[in-house]
């Protein structure tokens, strides 16, 4: 029994579907950039039982896909500003639909060889647009924190090569160090590699949130002393909260002295290492032995395309290359990729096609423009909250995160926490208006408002739009009863 439909059927719900993406985008000016609905509203719409009998497709888009796109949160709005999410690209979508035409396992090079090399080649253009390594191993992922998990266990394994059949119960338990900035996800890879966040050494960092390099230096000494296997040092090429970014020249220096893997998560800020305005904040990327970073960031990918990058290929074929007598194929050879031998998976999509289409139709150039101005508007922005006399910046803009507090001139002045009890009251209502979305951070122990920009589509009306927007928002809860 086959469940595909005649061709000229098939083309029409081709047609049908286009027209609704074409709808989508045509109308994105006057979404509303997050939804009104309720959690309930939208779990009573899917909480229904397994279908026994299904609807036509032409019902399903009709009635269906209508709703998920209205209930959708719009990253790909120019009045996105949450998180470090890109508005992907039409490319992309092109891609996506492709991919799934052909369905393709990249696992194994006999069942999808041109989808093999074209990876090959993205990991090369990937290490190439960041200044990395010209020979480079790699795999694509799904995003930043499995990158960084596949880095890090590639680390362990050349560091401390018993863990891999001991596990790391060893002699000497594995210490690695990373600031206090440093993405979650770091902490979840310790602690599915086995060598526990108890281990995972939490760095102060400056005034300008970059790991204090003096104290890393006397935590590796304290933990050597105390009997310690340091074997990590994870340095971050653009943090989640602010942007910043760690100086890795010396955080390599420190490496090599003590013989540690280096690892950067750049998973945000990577892709700006050859950007003219951000170029000398990465000085010793280069010298990473891993690097994991996020096409579906600011080389606006659509989701999910991450990248790890490793020094060599030997180092990432040795971490996850196993024999199974399963697996071999007769017209198997060292000509023939097969990328089962240097990742996890065994089923794996065709990742690299948008990737690949996207270098294709923008080159490196133009997609290294989209990161400047980003990056430009950003610190315009920031120049603006400067200027005002009802914002104030809590930190350094070195990439396109500015972090700010609305700080409205009042008799008398509003202590620290009524101006964190106000901006959290500024965020969710600008949340529930939907007009523009961001998203909030704690610096230094207070509520900062948080915009990032990694979308091609926002100008700078949207970035001044934003600023008003919230100021608006902020003035009329300063005048509620109920006060700020």
């Amino acid at each position: 029994m086959t469940l595909d439909v005649d061709l000229p059927r098939f083309r029409k719900l081709l047609e049908r579907s286009c027209e609704q993406v074409l709808s989508l985008y045509e109308t994105l000016g006057e979404r509303r950039v997050t939804h009104a609905s309720t959690p309930q509203r939208i779990a009573d719409r899917f909480t229904g039982p397994l279908p026994v009998e299904g609807r036509t497709p032409e019902e399903v888009l009709a009635s269906d896909i209508p709703f998920i796109f209205e209930h959708s949160t719009l990253n790909i709005s120019p009045r996105f500003f949450a998180y470090v999410m890109s508005g992907g690209s039409q490319v992309g979508i092109i891609a996506e639909l492709l991919c799934a035409a052909l369905n393709v396992n990249s696992a194994k090079w006999h069942l999808a060889s041109s989808a093999a090399e074209i990876e090959r080649a993205v990991i090369r253009w990937l290490s190439a647009f960041i200044g990395y390594r010209e020979d480079a191993g790699g795999a694509l992922v799904s995003g930043g924190s499995e990158a960084n998990l596949y880095c890090l266990r590639v680390a362990r394994d050349v560091k401390a090569p018993g863990a891999r059949e001991e596990g790391c119960r060893l002699e000497r338990p594995l210490t690695l160090y990373a600031s206090t900035e440093t993405h979650s996800c770091v902490t979840k890879s310790v602690e599915m590699l086995g060598i526990g966040s108890r281990n995972l050494r939490r760095i102060p960092v400056d005034a300008h949130f970059r790991v204090d390099v003096a104290k890393l230096e006397e935590r590796i000494r304290q933990d050597l002393d105390a009997g310690m296997q340091p074997f990590c040092i994870v340095g971050s090429a653009g943090t989640v909260n602010t942007g910043s970014v760690d100086d890795l020249d010396a955080l390599a220096d420190v490496a090599a002295r003590q013989g540690l893997w280096f690892h950067v998560d750049g998973a945000y800020g990577a892709a700006a290492a050859s950007v003219g305005l951000t170029r000398e904040l990465f000085k010793g990327l280069e010298r990473a032995d891993s690097i994991a970073l996020d096409p579906h960031k600011w080389l606006q990918v659509p989701f999910d395309a991450g990248c790890a990058l490793v020094r060599d290929w030997a180092s990432l074929r040795h971490a996850f290359s196993y024999a199974a007598p399963y697996l071999k194929a007769k017209s198997d050879s060292v000509e023939r990729w097969d990328w089962m031998g240097h990742t996890f998976q065994l089923s794996r999509g065709f990742r690299a096609l948008k990737v690949w289409m996207q270098f294709q139709v923008h080159g490196s150039r133009k997609l290294l423009a989209v990161i400047e101005d980003n990056v430009r508007l950003m610190r315009r922005l920031a120049a603006e909250l400067d200027e005002s006399p009802d914002f104030e910046r809590m930190a350094p803009v070195p990439l396109s995160i500015v972090c700010f507090r609305y700080k409205p001139a009042a008799r008398p002045a509003l202590s620290d926490d009524a101006l964190d009890l106000l901006n959290d009251r500024l965020l969710e209502e600008c949340e529930r208006r939907g007009v523009y979305f961001l998203t909030g951070t704690k610096l230094q122990g207070h509520t900062a408002l948080r915009a990032c920009l990694v979308n091609h589509r926002t100008r700078e009306a949207e970035t001044r739009g934003l600023l008003a927007h919230l100021r608006a928002l902020g003035e009329e809860l300063m005048r509620r009863p109920e006060g700020p």
